[in-house]
């Protein structure tokens, strides 16, 4: 079985990115990075929603992407150098 993060990775390598995006947000931490993956799921699920709320869902959206690709996508030194 697949961890979270590799499901993620994978997805992400398809050009999944949505589906990437809906991974993370199921995490069950209360951490402030899965806050902004869980709402940018449902601003990417109800978009309307969150415009009478007056908030860009396209950028909540963009947001929780790009740091979906620095977590879990953005190269990273291998374990164990020294940078």
């Amino acid at each position: 079985m697949k961890t979270k993060t590799q499901q993620i990775r994978d997805a992400w390598a398809r050009g999944e990115k949505f589906r990437a995006l809906g991974i993370a947000a199921k995490f069950y931490d209360r951490g402030a990075d899965t806050k902004v993956f869980q709402r940018g799921w449902n601003a990417h699920k109800s978009p309307d929603f969150y415009r009478q709320l007056g908030r860009d869902p396209e950028a909540m959206v963009a947001a929780a992407l790009d740091l979906l690709a620095r977590k879990f996508i953005a190269p990273r030194p291998a374990r164990g150098s020294c940078q």
